[in-house]
């Protein structure tokens, strides 16, 4: 397969699964503690069978622009496929680069990870990687993987622990996955990943501060600008 027809299919996949990532954002953007949507919050109506992603009883947009995320995940398929290239890996970059969608626009609206996305990642890239490993073991390294998987985690965790406010568990258990994915291919791709993603993240709460749309002493949810930190070191390396 050429390298233009995997990107293509690839962004052809995310474009695809655009209005499901809608559709599941708006399930899962509710806030810690409340159980998902299941009903529009206007009419009550029991939403449309997908792919439908407005509500059959007053119109209201079930979750956030279907073109948007699909934009967002064609691109982020696409990227993943031009980095990786035809390798059994992709499927692990693939699968998380849909969630990540999801993930970024949900802690953007609600500043919550939902375990129900992030957690099944684990088994997924794992077994992805592994099969890889097994098929292929100079395109990267599983043992890399495993280590940065858990020296990222551990050093969020104690991050964490000592700033609740700027960092949830939600976070420790996102970049845990990353840690895998970056994991794979290099050490530089890991340390690049993890400082884009606080340099994104510092310019754009300044951004914010600045704009007067958040004090000094708000929190922003830092789950997409770890997403996007994670995805620029993927396409740099």
């Amino acid at each position: 397969m050429q390298p233009i027809l995997l990107i293509c299919l690839a962004a052809a996949l995310g474009a695809a699964a655009g209005p499901a990532l809608a559709r599941a954002c708006w399930v899962l953007s509710v806030p810690s503690g409340e159980p998902r949507r299941s009903r529009c919050e206007d009419c009550d109506a029991p939403p449309p069978a997908l792919p439908r992603t407005r509500c059959a009883g007053c119109g209201r947009g079930l979750g956030p622009s279907v073109r948007w995320m699909s934009a967002a995940a064609a691109a982020a398929c696409a990227g993943c496929a031009w980095r990786i290239g035809p390798h059994p890996a992709l499927i692990a970059y693939l699968a998380t680069a849909l969630a990540a969608v999801v993930l970024a626009a949900t802690d953007a609206r609600v500043k919550r990870l939902p375990n129900a996305v992030v957690l099944p990642l684990y088994p997924v890239t794992l077994a992805a990687l592994g099969a890889a490993s097994l098929m292929d073991s100079h395109h990267g390294s599983l043992t890399r993987a495993l280590i940065a998987m858990a020296t990222l985690a551990g050093g969020f965790y104690l991050l964490a622990l000592a700033s609740p406010g700027a960092l949830g568990l939600g976070d420790v258990k996102l970049v845990g996955v990353l840690g895998l994915l970056l994991g794979w291919l290099s050490w530089a791709a890991v340390a690049t990943g993890v400082f884009l993603g606080f340099a994104v993240a510092a310019v754009a709460a300044l951004g914010l501060v600045l704009t007067r749309r958040a004090g000094r002493k708000d929190t922003i949810p830092f789950g997409p600008y770890l997403l996007l930190g994670a995805l620029l070191a993927l396409l740099l390396q």
